[in-house]
């Protein structure tokens, strides 16, 4: 009997804020530290359990909206995009409706203190974000943290009142002077929680909750560069789709849609002039290229209860001859949902459009899948299927990256905004 797709959120969060982490390796785990950070704050200053929830929940995904922007990210200081990173980031999350709340702190996480004081719609507990993510910029990874409250605190001192909330920043001072505090800073995934409520370490998501919570994360993934942007909402379609067909249905067939979405979730590691990069790739580009499937392997195995997913999803790039990566299996060794999103791959990767040339025509791209399919690295049956419905296949294809460029859109539209809480940090100056 096929077993229900069904996911911790705290679990799927935390894997999705190591992805974050992905696109700048130079701050390694500041999703976590962050929420870390975050929920002893919460729970130092005797916040409700529904309040910790929620802040958790969007620290752990605070700069979701960077993902688009072009500015190297390491330091995540964005000087000049703390505003727009923060309604994109909304935006983002906002499609979840489970997130719901956390999109509305997310969107507040750099308000300054003098914004807030529960005026001008900013909640009060996004200021505990912003005083935890200035904290974990200014320590450096490998050396003890303690050792580096004193200057940090010296800093975040500077702007009590203006910058930060007055209270947060006497419950850091309380936080940064325990032992314990330190130590939970150096392993901080071993560390989250939510208090003594422990509500989100309770709350499980099911099949469609994962689907909502996934398909927010393929808009992050494909916004990392217009050049694969709907990519992921293709290829899941176009993976339910076809094996629906096959007769691969259920709960498994739910699995395999989000294996499409989250498929490329390592490519938030891949250096931005790769994956721009309209001409062949060297040698060593394109070793770092393949790296993003081992990326996406390590992520999606993370998660307790997506055995399935990671390895239909991770196993995309691999072939029926073996000539495939990263582990170079053969066709005894993959799974029909993993032939599944190969194809799917293969077939919306030159079906799309691409801001450097449009898709193939549908004779060439049959022509592709043939070749393919001849040559033995597609499943030879599963091309066939596809091919005899091509029309049907490339309109839902279609119909699905069409619903994501809308939500593109909207990223889009938020990122144009100016910042509107520049006076207040020119007066913290």
């Amino acid at each position: 009997m096929q077993q229900p797709l069904q996911v911790r959120l705290i679990d799927l969060t935390v894997a999705f804020s190591r992805a974050l982490d992905l696109v700048s390796p130079a701050v390694a785990a500041h999703h976590v530290h962050v929420g870390f950070i975050a929920a002893r704050l919460a729970e130092r200053l005797g916040l409700p359990d529904r309040d910790r929830c929620e802040l958790l929940l969007a620290s752990l995904m605070h700069d979701a909206g960077a993902v688009p922007l072009k500015a190297a990210l390491e330091g995540l200081v964005f000087e000049q995009d703390m505003d727009s990173h923060s309604r994109a980031g909304a935006v983002m999350l906002g499609t979840c409706p489970r997130l719901a709340e956390a999109a509305r702190l997310v969107r507040h996480h750099h308000a300054p203190w003098c914004h807030g004081r529960g005026e001008d719609g900013v909640p009060a507990i996004a200021h505990l974000i912003h005083l935890a993510d200035r904290l974990d910029v200014q320590l450096r990874r490998g050396e003890d943290p303690a050792r580096q409250f004193p200057r940090a605190m010296e800093r975040l001192e500077r702007g009590r009142s203006i910058l930060f909330r007055p209270d947060a920043l006497d419950a850091l001072y309380d936080l940064t002077a325990d032992r314990d505090f330190a130590a939970g800073l150096r392993a901080p995934e071993c560390h989250l929680h939510t208090g003594a409520g422990r509500r989100l370490e309770g709350e499980v998501l099911d099949a469609d909750g994962v689907i909502s919570f996934s398909a927010l994360f393929s808009l992050v993934i494909d916004s990392r560069s217009p050049f694969t942007a709907t990519h992921s909402s293709g290829v899941a379609e176009t993976a339910r789709l076809l094996a629906r067909w096959a007769g691969f249905d259920g709960p498994q067939g739910k699995a395999l849609y989000v294996a499409g979405l989250l498929h490329d979730i390592g490519k938030l590691g891949v250096p931005l002039d790769i994956l721009e990069k309209p001409g062949r790739l060297d040698d060593l580009e394109m070793a770092r290229m393949r790296r993003h499937a081992e990326h996406s392997m390590d992520i999606l195995a993370s998660v307790p209860g997506f055995t399935q997913v990671a390895t239909w999803g991770a196993l995309h790039h691999e072939r029926m001859d073996g000539s495939g990566y990263p582990y170079g299996l053969v066709a005894d060794d993959l799974p029909l949902p993993a032939r599944i999103v190969a194809v799917a791959d293969v077939f919306t990767a030159i079906a799309e459009d691409r801001p450097y040339r449009g898709g193939m025509p549908p004779e060439a791209a049959r022509a592709v899948l043939r070749d393919q399919a001849r040559d033995n690295k597609l499943d030879g049956e599963l091309v066939d299927l596809l091919l005899s419905r091509y029309e049907e296949m490339d309109d839902a294809r279609r119909q699905a990256q069409e619903r994501a460029r809308h939500e593109f859109g909207l990223v889009r539209a938020a990122l144009a905004h100016e910042p509107d809480d520049a006076a207040c940090r020119e007066s913290a100056a």
